[in-house]
């Protein structure tokens, strides 16, 4: 009477994984792009400043999420298979 347990790994969502990838980098790429361009002295917005510091922060945020879902996913699929 020898039962024995085998597991399945768990199938990857590759798409949604994809999706992550495409977004966050799209949102980096958008909020660089908006930094630099109200950091030029010929703009003239009112609140420039606060834009540009705003928007410096979410591109950080946004560039390091989609590094962490480039790298830190692979870790994470890696030791579940």
């Amino acid at each position: 009477m020898n039962n024995t347990i085998t597991s399945a790994p768990k199938p990857v969502n590759w798409q949604r994984r994809k999706q992550l990838v495409n977004w966050s980098g799209y949102a980096a790429l958008g909020f660089g792009t908006l930094c630099g361009a109200t950091g030029f002295r010929k703009v003239k917005i009112p609140q420039k400043r606060i834009i540009h510091k705003y928007s410096a922060y979410l591109a950080g945020i946004t560039s390091f999420l989609h590094l962490g879902f480039i790298k830190g996913l692979d870790r994470i699929f890696e030791k579940r298979q």
